[in-house]
């Protein structure tokens, strides 16, 4: 008995020397075809990156870390580490590895933007992660394998966008675990953007702060002025822009950024695609909050707001989620039907029943609408050429809906 008591506590002595590593994962670099972003969580300060191209040698990459930046529920003590790789191939696949004191190593993989070339990613919205309803990782990782079973003979997916609400708990520790677990984490870059439930604490449904979101991840530090949850980035040819939706209901956030959380981010966005004029193909925004609903405009999505300069900018989709229910304009310019218009997009919500859409034609400039506000599903983009092609998959692996844009001369 004592021999097996020794052996335990020298197994958990070691396991402590490593501690856990968690929320792993991948970001966007501003432009990231050459470039990516690393984060971690650890409870030990001396962990070590190699990042190498999948199948070849890794080096060591230097992380900056950070003891404990802000406590979770569940997590009052660790160390945030971020790193951004550069010099890096475009198109290729990468893997790498986070090892502890005792060689034990946790590891991931993701891929490089094609310089200009042909691409495909995934879009979702809406998990809800939480450890008491696992069943809904099992159904983002089936919508997943949808996709990429479509995507294969096009070269697969080759990142993840989340536009928001991808934990139940912002604050709570356990529901970042959760998220964790899924194959877009392990296998995928993954471009979010905060939900109303990343600025949840763990009870209540109030909305408090980005920082737990902000501290989870390693996005661009190039987002609207006093607005860490907002960042833009470059994959191959297209610009994304991630707008908060959520900053002016945190009660904790700054006071002045609260109020002016429209127009700086407003005048940002006006910034940066100047700044990259010349540099991308199309031009894709994405937020949490619904620009449109089944009856029509959403105010709380502030699509009165946008559209004006989505108008003038040349938005080419707009995406967003919160309502829980697919819904898809035609093109719109001024409020109206154009063909060189926006097309505006909600994404159907990912949930443990898998419930099939119950899609019918809309009225006025919406062109699809879901009636079931339980269905689930996810939408696979590709850009090809001068097109840019968005096919809405449904929890079957059915293409329920496709919509296109041609590329614009800027």
């Amino acid at each position: 008995m004592r021999n097996l008591i020794s052996i335990c506590m020298a197994a958990l002595a070691a396991w402590g020397a490593f501690g856990e590593v968690s929320l792993l994962g991948t970001c966007p670099a501003e432009d990231s075809s050459t470039a990516l972003r690393i984060v971690w969580h650890s409870d030990s300060p001396a962990c070590e990156l190699r990042f190498g191209s999948e199948g070849g040698d890794a080096q060591s990459v230097v992380a900056e870390k950070t003891k404990t930046p802000v406590e979770y529920t569940g997590k009052s003590d660790y160390w945030l580490y971020r790193a951004e790789v550069n010099s890096l191939e475009p198109g290729a696949r990468y893997a790498y590895e986070v090892r502890g004191p005792g060689g034990e190593s946790v590891s991931r993989s993701a891929r490089t933007a094609p310089k200009d070339g042909d691409f495909e990613f995934l879009w979702i919205g809406d998990i809800h992660s939480t450890p008491s309803h696992p069943k809904k990782i099992k159904s983002v990782d089936r919508l997943l394998s949808h996709a990429e079973e479509m995507s294969a003979k096009r070269g697969g997916i080759s990142f993840v966008l989340c536009t928001g609400d991808a934990v139940k708990h912002g604050q709570t520790y356990d529901c970042w675990r959760e998220w964790d677990r899924s194959r877009v984490m392990r296998d995928y870059m993954v471009a979010m953007i905060p939900g109303n439930k990343e600025y949840y604490r763990s009870e209540g449904r109030t909305r408090w702060h980005d920082r737990w979101f902000v501290s989870a991840r390693n996005n661009p530090e190039n987002g609207a002025p006093g607005l860490a949850g907002t960042y833009w980035f470059l994959y191959g040819g297209v610009l994304f822009v991630g707008i908060d939706t959520l900053a002016e209901e945190g009660k904790e956030m700054d006071d002045d950024v609260r109020h002016s959380a429209d127009q700086r981010q407003r005048e940002w966005l006006e910034r940066v695609v100047g700044a990259q004029k010349g540099r991308y193909r199309f031009l894709v925004v994405f937020q949490h909050y619904p620009y449109f609903e089944n009856g029509g405009p959403c105010s709380y999505g502030r699509y009165g707001f946008w559209r004006g300069t989505f108008d003038a900018l040349g938005v080419d989709f707009a995406l967003s989620g919160d309502a829980h229910a697919y819904v898809r304009t035609h093109p719109l310019r001024d409020g109206k039907m154009d063909a060189a218009g926006t097309v505006y997009v909600v994404c159907p919500e990912i949930d443990s029943h898998m419930e099939e859409p119950r899609l019918g034609d809309g009225y006025g400039v919406v062109a699809v609408s879901d009636a079931n506000e339980s269905s689930c599903g996810a939408c696979l983009f590709s850009v090809s050429g001068e097109e840019m092609t968005m096919r809405y998959i449904s929890p079957s692996g059915a293409i329920r809906d496709t919509v296109s844009a041609r590329q614009r001369r800027r």
